[in-house]
């Protein structure tokens, strides 16, 4: 027996000689210690991740003009690690029973709103992926909002106070009300958006292959990074909600805060890859489905030379004509130096 369990059941033992009794309070207290230190490790994955994303956030997200994406990356970033505070307090600190009774209610309403900026950094990013398709985009929208409000229920009217385990004092949990498992739903509906989305992308991605195959940088990018971001936070969700059906209720809800933590870390870092990448190749747009080729700026004191091809077989004397003349072409070759101390040069070749 471990040093923390001899404590607990010595904890239980002064309260209560029943075997039985004295076993379910060694557990409940072995359970809450794990739940706190559970959170603590993911709360600080979270700030670490922070931590060392900071100079490509700030180059990437903060330095960018405001989008949709921003704003969702900023919330997601932002509020989740505000979350994670108050709930690594509410896990942590003794609260009486009274105190808690109007507390418990910020587990589930802080964390759906973390969950949500998630899943609509997920659902833009398939949105766009997909061609930006009217459709799919509202039929995202429905799910989402319907999500919304589901999670919006579970937070008001699904969550049950968890009573101190020893004591008149404890750490402030919620969980299912005994007999039902609506809270189990706030972690499945999340897997089921995951999961359609995931489902979409590799549609996409198989289909792109198949036909034409993947040209695009940022599209290459979106399927080797994006796409494993999508798997990861899927896979993830999957775990957690595969331990709700656990027969064991102690455990059921283990993973919650990990499925939580993580999701916030990989959409987060799925958008900084995805602009740090096309950053690093501005050949394309970052809009990903709608890809428009335009010139990489030049590197200081490298020339660039282009040609540029201009048929003229239905014009002569610059007047369009309806006979058919032999073909003429006229290459442009232009050579610019981008030294700021010297203007560019232009050199014309006919031929």
């Amino acid at each position: 027996m471990s040093g923390m369990s001899a404590v607990n059941w010595v904890a239980a033992q002064s309260v209560s000689q029943d075997p039985v009794t004295t076993e379910t309070i060694a557990t409940a207290l072995g359970l809450v210690h794990v739940l706190q230190v559970y959170t603590s490790c993911m709360v600080t994955l979270a700030v670490w991740d922070w931590l060392i994303c900071w100079r490509m956030e700030v180059e990437l997200i903060w330095k960018r003009e405001w989008s949709m994406i921003k704003v969702l990356y900023l919330w997601t970033r932002y509020y989740g690690l505000v979350a994670f505070a108050i709930n690594l307090w509410l896990f942590n600190a003794e609260f009486t029973e009274s105190q808690c009774k109007s507390l418990h209610y910020l587990i589930a309403a802080t964390c759906m709103w973390v969950t949500l900026g998630s899943e609509s950094i997920l659902a833009i990013r398939t949105y766009a992926f997909l061609g930006r398709k009217l459709l799919v985009g509202l039929a995202l929208g429905a799910m989402l909002l319907a999500e919304a409000a589901f999670l919006l229920y579970v937070a008001i009217k699904g969550v049950y106070q968890v009573p101190p385990a020893l004591g008149s004092t404890g750490p402030c949990t919620a969980t299912d009300e005994p007999g039902r498992h609506v809270v189990t739903g706030f972690w499945i509906a999340p897997v089921v958006f995951d999961l359609i989305c995931t489902f979409l992308t590799m549609y996409k991605a198989v289909s792109m292959e198949r036909h034409h195959g993947v040209k695009s940088h940022i599209v290459r990018v979106f399927l080797r990074e994006g796409l494993l971001y999508f798997l990861a936070v899927a896979t993830v969700n999957v775990i957690n909600a595969a331990f709700m059906f656990q027969s064991n209720v102690n455990i059921q809800n283990i993973n919650c805060f990990l499925a939580l933590v993580l999701s916030q870390v990989l959409c987060c870092r799925m958008v900084l890859s995805l602009r740090g990448s096309n950053q690093a190749n501005p050949t394309t747009t970052e809009s990903v489905g709608h890809t428009f080729a335009h010139p990489a700026p030049p590197s200081r004191n490298n020339a660039i030379r282009s040609g540029f091809s201009i048929p003229l077989s239905r014009f002569e004397n610059g007047y369009e004509s309806s006979e058919n003349y032999p073909g003429v072409k006229v290459q442009v070759d232009v050579e610019r130096d981008v030294d700021a101390d010297e203007p560019p040069t232009k050199r014309s070749h006919h031929q």
